[in-house]
């Protein structure tokens, strides 16, 4: 299965948005993101981010220190069960996310970096190929590992494994866990 248009017209909206509102310093970087599930529903997620880095860092006393982000993100998901009631949705979600980093400065402008997060996901639809999710307000927790590089360690390339689910507020409460490839790119 293709990414339908509406992937396409997200994409374009979301980097042009991203370099309008880099421009007035509010959003710090951008990343994009493709996943697959890991289980029998097949599903396939493209995703698109932008990040508000935090002015605060804490433990700044050695060559690591912890600091974070704002995590706004739009997700394009499809199933290739094409004979399910919808094989596609999209997911909107933000995240805080705590960062523990290595100084670039201290490693030849290469930072390698672990991070966790959870925060609110809002779905376009409660069914996703075979599975039914009982709720459109869902929770995303995430873990990864990746490296910051670059002159000014402006590109980053992660993996991430993400897990959502509603949290069992209702039943049923069929989650979905993701493993996820992130591309980055600071504007700072």
């Amino acid at each position: 299965m293709k990414p339908s248009r509406h992937l396409l017209l997200m994409l374009a909206v979301i980097c042009n948005s991203a370099a309008t509102a880099a421009g007035n310093n509010w959003i710090d970087a951008i990343s994009l993101s493709y996943g697959k599930e890991s289980g029998d529903n097949d599903i396939k997620m493209y995703r698109v981010g932008l990040q508000n880095k935090w002015e605060r860092t804490w433990m700044n006393d050695g060559a690591w220190y912890v600091g974070g982000y704002w995590d706004a993100e739009l997700a394009y998901m499809e199933a290739d069960h094409h004979n399910s009631e919808n094989d596609e949705l999209f997911d909107l979600g933000l995240t805080p996310v705590f960062r523990m980093q290595r100084d670039a400065s201290l490693s030849s402008g290469v930072s390698p970096y672990a991070e966790v997060g959870i925060g609110p996901h809002l779905l376009s639809e409660t069914r996703l190929g075979n599975k039914q999710y009982s709720t459109a307000f869902q929770l995303g927790s995430l873990v990864g590992f990746g490296l910051g590089f670059g002159d000014k360690g402006q590109y980053e390339l992660s993996y991430r494994y993400q897990h959502i689910s509603n949290g069992d507020i209702k039943t049923p409460n069929n989650g979905m866990n993701l493993h996820m490839l992130r591309l980055g790119y600071s504007f700072d």
